[in-house]
């Protein structure tokens, strides 16, 4: 039952909802999370945490970063749990405003090779003009992470 209360409790907030369906379109850092959501780093960490506690994000650090993005590897009900959120926030218009805030927030120049490093997808084609194109691992209708 923990882990039931746990995932409805991280789902049950505005923000962290926000948090979910920019991560379905890249990985991002805290920076550029905390930039979206307009936030204190402070908050947006306390969101993260609670996130990363349900199993609903997974982290990435490299150096002093963190990165976040969507579970490779959900369980069967963290899996539901975020296609569930994907398809219920779809039409958003918040959700929509965040994805088009999203293409103007960037962060730092290596994160493509990072990327790579861990074995993540970063599409070549998707070049913004900034040095970093900011690309995140490719993920299925449902909003998961192959």
């Amino acid at each position: 039952m923990f882990n039931f209360i746990t995932t409805v409790r991280a789902l049950g907030d505005e923000n962290r909802a926000r948090i979910l369906m920019a991560l379905r379109l890249r990985t991002l850092c805290v920076c550029e999370i905390t930039t979206l959501l307009g936030l204190a780093a402070s908050t947006t960490s306390k969101h993260l945490f609670l996130l990363r506690q349900a199993r609903l994000i997974e982290s990435i650090k490299k150096g002093r970063w963190v990165y976040y993005r969507l579970p490779q590897n959900p369980l069967p009900s963290i899996r539901a749990a975020l296609a569930w959120t994907m398809n219920e926030l779809a039409e958003s218009p918040q959700i929509a405003q965040d994805e088009a805030a999203l293409r103007g927030i960037t962060h730092n120049a290596g994160i493509h090779d990072f990327l790579k490093s861990k074995h993540i997808r970063v599409p070549a084609d998707e070049v913004d003009g900034s040095d970093d194109s900011n690309t995140a691992p490719e993920a299925d209708t449902d909003g998961v992470i192959n």
